[in-house]
């Protein structure tokens, strides 16, 4: 099963967005007493790019996102952030 550009842009985009939030995270240690922490951030990285793409979508020019799709997107980057933030402190 091969999956459309659309939506391996999508995880590619939300995982890469976890890298670069836990290098900000790793670098900045007083960002983790925010009243949202830095590995539910990936959420709104999530939620803006699902804005853009189901408006592609109604449009026909992507293929809509499936549940699944955003689940394995924000869960790894926020894997990889709290991963991250423990391995640098």
């Amino acid at each position: 099963m091969t999956l459309p550009r659309s939506r391996l842009l999508y995880i590619a985009a939300v995982l890469v967005s976890g890298i670069v939030i836990g290098l900000v995270a790793m670098r900045r240690p007083d960002w983790q007493q925010f009243a949202v922490p830095p590995a539910a951030w990936p959420f709104a990285v999530s939620l803006v790019l699902d804005l853009v793409i189901g408006r592609m979508a109604a449009q026909g020019r992507a293929e809509p996102l499936t549940m699944g799709d955003r689940f394995v997107a924000v869960l790894g980057a926020g894997l990889i952030v709290t991963a991250m933030v423990a391995l640098g402190a």
